[in-house]
């Protein structure tokens, strides 16, 4: 390796401590345009934002290159990577660990305020300066982390001769993109975060705004979304526990601001269409990126012990509590100061109505918030004062939230249905008749076919079917009145009428993936089997009513591992699986590789633990109906999603162009 080589890793730090002094400068400027009046001096922030995120940019590119350029010198890149990983998991190992997984997250932040000040510079370029004066302090905030705690530039002198390695649990395609997807979620949350603040700080009047927050909002769900579920298909596949989501307090911990998110953008689309909730909508703009900077202080400060744990450094974890704390406490100050300011230009009418049902919405999404953060928080509050540990398991969490996702199954089978403003009651039973029906079906069906099972199952399949029904029915009911009024033949009415109205129809569909999901849920959490067995060659075990033999194992090589896999053959369909049984070469670590053999209907997932004498190994079935289920309905959902973004609304330009200076800020 050159010299240039080895120390371009310090031109990227260098890089770093000038994007810290620029962020602050991108803060600092609309203050100073107030406070001085100068006008003029506001449109630095623009070209702050634009600077912050070239410099970051280098210093993410610089340890990229010491990754793949094996630049052992770093710190960093010793303790999590080697000369013999493979090149996609070099590049990955950039969020492989405590330092780099912060510097991602504040690079991501300068991507989202960059795009956030070309956005606005047409579209809201008065109120453009305080936006990315709120984005540019949290990145302040971050930096001082990263740069002076915990920083992933620091130098091994001498350098070592090879690295340490990736932690073998990163070293798998889901995790590679599993936590920046996560992390596009929880950072993005920070953009409407910015629109309250400037709404609050300046009185910028909702109906000017709330768009965008739309927007921004439904952006940032979308890829929490998408990070959630590819954890848990990385969980399913990776673990060899049989199973997707374990209530472990790191999954908690992205399933609350998930929770909170999605009350926020249904919430938005009453104030959107209604023009009310202004006050209720801010609050849960600031408490779902406060549960998004919840989330990263649990896992990167050592709090929690999970199967997460491979990022966490408890002596930096007083820092990320304290920013915490005071973006907590400046957010919900200016909140109270300034949050009636944001009135309601119009109220509920109507006990039965859209807007109604969307508040229940609100209410359930915010209880289950509640109840996860409780059983997730509450151990730690009483080990901290008590010394006391406790663990909240999956018994607590499915005993609390399972009645609160069937009253939402409920709630979006009935929601589609209910006009805004006032329901007319006869119209109302005539729509609810042909969903209750075919839910009442379900129930009787499911009741005779699963019995003995747990009675979440037919209320879970009922009020699915019924929700299905109800947005299938909905939607034939616009089809039907398009070829009414324009004569036009089916295929086309059926397309025209979602390409009318996408926002709508991408709910839908959003709406028919949680369906599916939870179809998927109850078949692999209610009827799933298993059998843990001790084999040799030639022995057949039977499980769930599939048959497998065990044909025996054989050596493996990988590029930094040593592995046994076994070979097993579904007698019923002559198909092989191979499981695996992996040890890393430089870390000595056992990691089990499960294979599974998927149709729609079931999984047969199997898992080679240990050897268990001469020839004998110790093996676990697991057969799981309709789990593939919920990766299909995880992507029915970011399908539903393109298709609501796909719909723009009207720009909206604000008179004054950026040079004029802030907005005014009232008092």
């Amino acid at each position: 390796m050159t010299r240039l080589s080895q120390n371009f890793i310090e031109f990227g730090h260098f890089a770093s401590y000038l994007a810290l002094m620029v962020a602050l400068l991108q803060g600092l400027a609309p203050v100073g345009a107030r406070l001085l009046r100068i006008p003029r001096l506001a449109e630095v922030s623009l070209n702050a934002a634009v600077a912050v995120f070239v410099l970051t940019t280098i210093g993410a590119l610089s340890l990229i290159h010491a990754f793949v350029a094996g630049n052992f010198s770093v710190l960093y890149v010793a303790q999590n990577s080697n000369q013999a990983l493979p090149l996609f998991y070099k590049v990955a190992a950039l969020w492989g660990g405590h330092e780099g997984s912060l510097y991602l997250w504040v690079w991501i932040l300068t991507l989202y305020t960059v795009i956030v000040a070309w956005h606005g510079r047409s579209r809201y370029p008065a109120h453009l300066p305080v936006i990315l004066s709120v984005q540019g302090w949290l990145m302040v905030g971050f930096f001082g982390l990263i740069l002076f705690l915990s920083s992933p530039f620091e130098r091994l002198l001498p350098a070592a001769p090879d690295g340490q390695d990736l932690n073998p649990l990163l070293q798998d395609p889901g995790m590679v993109v599993h936590p920046p997807m996560l992390y596009l979620g929880y950072v993005g949350f920070s953009v409407p975060f910015a629109f309250a603040m400037t709404a609050l700080l300046t009185n910028w009047k909702s109906e000017l705004w709330v768009g965008f927050v739309r927007r921004w909002a439904l952006i940032a769900w979308g890829f929490l979304t998408a990070g959630i579920m590819i954890g848990g298909w990385w969980a399913y596949y990776e673990l060899g526990w049989g199973g997707y989501w374990g209530w472990d307090p790191v999954e908690n911990a992205s399933f609350m601001p998930w929770l909170i998110g999605t009350a926020l953008v249904h919430s938005i689309a009453v104030q959107d269409r209604r023009h009310m909730l202004h006050a209720w909508n801010i609050f849960l703009v600031i408490s779902t990126f406060s549960l998004s900077l919840l989330g990263t202080f649990l896992v990167r400060s050592g709090v929690l012990s999970s199967v997460h744990a491979f990022a966490v450094d408890p002596g930096r974890g007083a820092y990320i509590l304290s920013f915490m704390v005071i973006v907590l406490s400046v957010s919900f100050g200016i909140f109270l100061a300034k949050g009636r300011y944001q009135e309601a230009r119009e109220s509920i009418t109507s006990f039965v109505s859209r807007e109604s049902l969307f508040v229940w919405n609100n209410v359930i999404f915010t209880a289950a918030c509640i109840c996860v953060m409780l059983g997730t928080l509450y151990p730690l509050a009483l080990d901290a004062l008590y010394g006391d540990k406790i663990t909240v398991g999956a018994p607590y969490f499915n005993v609390v939230m399972v009645p609160l996702f069937l009253m939402i199954l409920l709630l979006m089978g009935v929601g589609p249905l209910v006009p805004w403003r006032k329901a007319n009651p006869e119209r109302l039973k005539r729509r609810l008749l042909i969903p209750g029906i075919v839910g009442a079906t379900a129930v009787a069906f499911m009741w005779l076919l699963g019995w003995h099972a747990h009675w979440t199952a037919p209320a879970a399949v009922g009020f699915a079917a019924f929700t299905a029904a109800a947005l299938l029915t909905d939607y034939w009911r616009a089809v039907t009145q398009r070829r009414a009024q324009l004569n036009e033949p089916i295929a086309r009415a059926l397309w025209k009428t979602v390409a009318g109205n996408r926002r709508h129809y991408g709910g839908m569909v959003v709406h028919f993936g949680i369906v599916v999901i939870a179809l998927g849920l109850v078949g692999s959490g209610l009827f799933r089997s298993e059998i843990a067995v001790t084999l040799a060659p030639g022995d057949v075990v039977e499980v769930g009513g599939e048959r497998l033999r065990f044909e025996g194992v054989r050596e493996l090589r990988g590029p930094n591992y040593t592995a046994v896999q076994g070979r097993f053959t579904m007698i019923d369909y002559g198909r092989s699986v191979a499981p695996e049984r992996r040890r890393y070469l430089r870390q000595e670590a056992p990691m089990t590789e499960s294979a599974i053999d998927a149709t729609w209907l079931r999984d047969v997932y199997v898992v080679l633990a240990e050897a268990a004498g001469a020839e004998k190994w110790a093996v676990q079935v697991y057969v799981n109906p309709l789990v593939r289920f919920i990766w299909s309905g995880g992507a029915i959902i970011l399908s539903g999603l393109l298709l609501a973004l796909s719909q723009r609304r009207p720009r909206q330009r604000e008179a004054r162009p950026i040079l004029a200076g802030t907005a005014p800020v009232k008092s």
